[in-house]
């Protein structure tokens, strides 16, 4: 998601809804008819560390659209589920290296400030498999992704929390 200058998380005042994952032609690539999005979806951590910053207002009218995972610089980043890698980059202001992955029914998971990416757009990947490497762009100095989960509803992309989505 981009945005922001200093922060890694997305800042949108509200009410407007917060903008679509980083590149619009990538939240919604994927079969032109699809079936009904999922209401949930089964999610693996990408990463084991500790949550840093969570999904939602974090004052003066700015939103993290993700949670912040602390760990360590280097370790290795996973795919939180199977799919198809709509974008890699680090065009995004305020994100870093990321990675996004397009999942079945209408789900998106986004990987930010990542040290390396060890895939391409268009690669296809598993649950688990490693995708790049925690880095140190977030800002505060601290080693750590930016992890989002995004919901497609028709063209209009939702996030989630990933906290929702991920076992506990």
């Amino acid at each position: 998601s981009p945005g922001g200058v200093h922060v890694p998380d997305e800042a949108t005042p509200p009410p407007p809804p917060p903008p679509p994952p980083p590149r619009e032609s990538a939240a919604t690539a994927g079969p032109a008819a699809s079936p009904p999005a999922a209401t949930t979806m089964s999610l693996d951590w990408p990463v084991r560390g500790d949550i840093l910053r969570r999904f939602g207002p974090v004052g003066m009218g700015e939103r993290n659209n993700g949670v912040n995972i602390g760990a360590a610089e280097g370790a290795e980043v996973r795919a939180a589920a199977a799919g198809r890698v709509g974008y890699v980059g680090d065009d995004l202001a305020g994100q870093g290296l990321t990675v996004l992955i397009v999942h079945r029914d209408g789900w998106r998971s986004v990987y930010g400030h990542l040290g390396a990416a060890t895939v391409r757009d268009g690669d296809d990947v598993q649950a688990g498999q490693a995708i790049g490497t925690v880095g140190t762009t977030a800002g505060d100095g601290r080693p750590s992704i930016h992890f989002e989960t995004w919901r497609m509803r028709g063209d209009e992309p939702t996030a989630i929390d990933p906290l929702s989505v991920l076992p506990r």
